[in-house]
């Protein structure tokens, strides 16, 4: 497994704005359409109020989400929605768009979403991610049946701390990726990407991109960092 890429900022500002032009001059250097995994939380609710700005060709752009909350879509915690308010309303004529749909079951949910990654069999060109205290990413928590999955590329995944379904990629399809972009940010992180990045037993040290892999860190996330 190649090393990854990692670089600090001062603050979670400037971690959304690297992000940014990174997926820009990723964009930049690739023809035809281009997919990307979009991630919940903070940092990446930033980066989608910064993309909004950008003047691009909003037809090359597929979006899919690496997880969701079993929520409709208009439901506060859902991340389709905090997209849509960030930047997707602000804009037009983006190629496509693979929320998860919401159906009668968690699994039902999850074997929908299955069939739509499978019209993308190479994975995506970029994969965003963010990291929690406890070194999950995406919805793959620590202890869930998720992480042994071997062959679904998308599963509903039972989080007991939750007491509920989290509907989220797997590492099959995950791995994929062309490139893996982590969006880290806050002290509560430091202690998990310590460990995440000597590889060992968190859900966010099994994800890397066939290409590349980057950690876009704030000061704060890298303080345990050698």
């Amino acid at each position: 497994m190649s090393q990854p890429r990692i670089e600090i900022f001062e603050t979670g500002a400037e971690v959304a704005q690297a992000a940014l032009d990174f997926w820009v001059d990723l964009l930049a250097r690739s023809q035809g359409d281009f997919w990307v995994s979009l991630a919940g939380g903070t940092t990446p609710k930033e980066l989608y109020r910064k993309m909004a700005d950008q003047k691009l060709n909003w037809g090359r752009l597929h979006l899919v989400w690496g997880d969701e909350r079993f929520v409709p879509h208009d439901h506060a915690d859902s991340n389709y929605r905090m997209v849509k308010e960030a930047w997707l309303d602000r804009v037009s004529g983006l190629g496509g768009i693979v929320p998860w749909s919401i159906e009668a079951s968690a699994e039902d949910s999850a074997n929908h979403y299955e069939e739509r990654l499978r019209q993308r069999p190479h994975g995506v060109d970029l994969c965003l991610l963010g990291m929690g205290d406890d070194g999950h990413t995406a919805s793959l928590f620590p202890g869930t049946a998720a992480l042994h999955e071997q062959q679904r590329w998308a599963v509903a995944n039972w989080v007991e701390k939750f007491h509920s379904h989290r509907l989220t990629m797997t590492y099959p399809y995950l791995n994929l990726s062309r490139q893996v972009l982590f969006l880290i940010t806050g002290a509560g992180k430091a202690p998990a990407l310590r460990q995440v990045l000597r590889l060992e037993e968190h859900p966010a040290a099994a994800v890397r991109g066939r290409e590349g892999t980057t950690f876009f860190l704030d000061r704060a996330a890298a303080a345990e960092l050698d």
